[in-house]
């Protein structure tokens, strides 16, 4: 919309003009996403500002206004590039409401890092869900009713309250000893070693930023498996615009294994690519799931230039990880493919080649297998 070129200027350009002013900017601990608000003498907005390296783009909420509210939407404002105002049908209260004070606002991330909460004191104000943008909706205001241009009401029974209660719990939780990574650490852990074999190496893959991760190392006679720890205490975004159940899709961990000819040096590369992988989806703002590819940078035969994440395999370990808050987990083994063989998912499906890599069974784990037409 024409009203975001004027977004964050800080001086107007002639005396006595309206004049934009930010009043906070907070970001998100997951994701390259920036929260702004900002308010000029008639109207307040809160956005979601994503990176220039993703797919995010901007979102906006109207918050208040400032003035009395307008029967229709003043387009010549818009035309100026100034943020619009609510319509009065569409106010709890047209008459005008008090500015906000930069001190007083906070902002709340949803878990999974890509929505946000502001508030005002304990007062909540605005939300951006992960769908804001799509089909002409831009957030939920308190100060809306129904649902207006530029923000929905907040309804009671709207499960995004839900979702800001566990929000704030889960800040409880990481600042509580021991946090959800010292617990899942220890978990993963004993069952990697029960059903993979005894650890002989241990990554930390978090590059020292929060939330800490880890990589499991098994040096078996016949194969090296590798498979992450923690990836699942963060939920995926963007699962709920693809899927019903969003818990049934939104905590993964992953794992590689490959025939045990690699020498250290490979071994610390496979290590730094799965690392990189492991925060592919907040860094991104998107998820994996069963029959994803990723692109694959591995000391490995140059022929593979992609990974399938598949737990469907009947060669490889079941992993069965126990439901964390209420939601699975699922496990998705990284598979090397051709770019062939990636031709075949992208015009037939994942089952197709499932099904032909399932003929071939121990001979995925080999880096010289041939190539599957």
């Amino acid at each position: 919309m024409k009203f975001w070129k004027k977004l964050f200027s800080q001086e107007s350009e002639k005396e006595g003009e309206n004049q934009l002013k930010k009043l906070l900017e907070d970001e998100s601990p997951l994701s390259p996403i920036t929260a702004i608000v900002e308010q000029d003498n008639r109207v307040a907005h809160f956005y979601l500002i994503g990176a220039e390296s993703t797919n995010f783009g901007m979102k906006s909420c109207w918050i208040r206004n400032l003035q009395d509210a307008p029967e229709f939407i003043v387009e010549s404002e818009i035309s100026q590039g100034l943020p619009p105002m609510q319509t009065s049908r569409f106010c709890k209260s047209s008459a005008t409401q008090k500015p906000l004070v930069a001190n007083d606002l906070s902002v709340l991330w949803l878990e999974e890092g890509n929505a946000a909460a502001l508030y005002e004191g304990d007062q909540l104000l605005a939300i951006i869900p992960s769908w804001s943008g799509q089909n002409g909706f831009f957030g939920y205001s308190n100060e809306a009713k129904g649902q207006g241009p530029f923000a929905w009401e907040i309804n009671p029974e709207n499960d995004l309250l839900n979702r800001l209660n566990a929000a704030k719990s889960s800040i409880q939780e990481w600042d509580s000893e021991p946090n959800p990574f010292q617990i899942k650490q220890v978990e993963l852990l004993e069952y990697y070693q029960e059903l993979l074999g005894e650890q002989d190496g241990y990554y930390a893959i978090d590059g020292g930023h929060w939330p800490p991760k880890g990589l499991y190392l098994r040096k078996g006679e016949h194969q090296i498996v590798f498979a992450t720890i923690g990836l699942s205490l963060i939920p995926q975004p963007l699962v709920e615009q693809y899927f019903e159940n969003r818990f049934e899709h939104h905590r993964i961990e992953l794992g590689l294994i490959l025939n045990a000819n690699c020498n250290e040096e490979e071994i610390q590369g496979i290590a730094n690519y799965i690392s990189g992988q492991a925060s592919l989806p907040w860094d991104q703002i998107t998820f994996l799931a069963e029959g994803h590819t990723i692109g694959i940078d591995l000391p490995i035969d140059e022929r593979f230039t992609s990974v399938l994440l598949t737990n469907q395999l009947n060669i490889l370990p079941k992993i069965n990880l126990p439901n964390y808050k209420g939601a699975k987990i699922n496990f998705y083994w990284m598979v090397p493919i051709t770019e062939l063989e990636r031709k075949i998912i992208m015009e037939n499906g994942s089952k197709a080649l499932i099904a032909k890599l399932n003929e071939i069974g121990k001979e995925i784990y080999n880096q010289n297998r041939i190539e599957l037409a």
